[in-house]
């Protein structure tokens, strides 16, 4: 996880300001890996998180009920209580330091959390595993940070879902970069116009042939429908409609899709470029 390093080593003002159709939490350059980072500012300050979003599909694990947290303030916040640069190569050292520890000793490494000058890490673990044997194995590099450890079962994992998901809308905004970095990847271009594909899926098939409806209004073509989706949703619609691909347009039409969806008891399931 090297490039944890650089994630939060800029302050908020060098961060990428989100356009007008962005979420209000901004977002760092994703890795290519499970692995993603948002930024929302609180009262207390800036707020930033990176977590693995590839455990999400085995969420909560029964495995893994205990949930420790490593924490620590940092030795040379910035004024916005995030790292400096200074002090990002000793911050990825202490991360992979404890990676490799705690998944040594059977626990999955979720995420973490920076505010205000301090840093936590959240590692899932078995119900028996207490922290003294991993801490003990990252041994040095946590040499000058003053660590603590709170310890407490989480079988729901609710630590996963209240403070490290993002909120809805950023989490569609990652959603919306992450296929736009995989058509750029591809060689594709994103700023042009194109058939793009969107889908969506209800519990009835009122609910689609309303939002449907709606969508025709708004310059959506349905390109199918499908009554056999995974439940409690089987009745799903593609739409389809020119659009640019680039991220602050592209965002603002999956959002409103996903409003719109969500008004007749629906998801939002995502879009694709037309016979991607």
């Amino acid at each position: 996880m090297r490039w944890l390093r650089s994630l939060f080593s800029r302050t908020a003002a060098e961060t990428p300001a989100p356009s007008a159709a962005a979420p209000s939490a901004s977002v760092a350059a994703a890795p290519p890996s499970g692995w993603d980072s948002w930024r929302a500012l609180l009262p207390e300050g800036p707020l930033a998180v990176a977590l693995d979003l590839s455990l999400e599909p085995a969420v909560p694990d029964p495995a893994r009920p205990r949930l420790l947290r490593v924490a620590y303030p940092l030795a040379s916040p910035g004024p916005d209580g995030l790292p400096g640069a200074a002090e990002g190569e000793a911050l990825a050292r202490i991360e992979d330091a404890l990676s490799a520890a705690f998944a040594a000793a059977g626990a999955t490494y979720a995420g973490r959390l920076t505010l205000a000058g301090a840093r936590q890490h959240l590692f899932y673990a078995p119900a028996s595993l207490v922290a003294d044997g991993p801490l003990a194995a990252a041994g040095g590099e946590l040499a000058g940070y003053q660590v603590t450890v709170e310890a407490g079962e989480d079988p729901g994992w609710s630590g996963w879902r209240d403070e490290l998901l993002p909120p809805p809308r950023t989490r569609r905004w990652l959603e919306d970069r992450r296929e736009i970095e995989a058509l750029a990847r591809r060689g594709e271009p994103i700023a042009l116009a194109r058939p793009v594909d969107h889908q969506a899926s209800f519990a009835t098939a009122a609910a689609r042939e309303a939002f449907t409806a709606e969508a025709v209004a708004l310059g959506f073509a349905p390109a199918g429908r499908r009554d056999d989706a995974p439940p409690p949703s089987p009745f799903a619609v593609d739409l389809r409609r020119d659009d640019l691909v680039t991220l602050g347009h592209i965002h603002g039409v999956s959002w409103s899709l996903c409003g719109l969806a969500a008004r007749h008891g629906g998801s939002y399931d995502g879009w694709e470029p037309a016979g991607g």
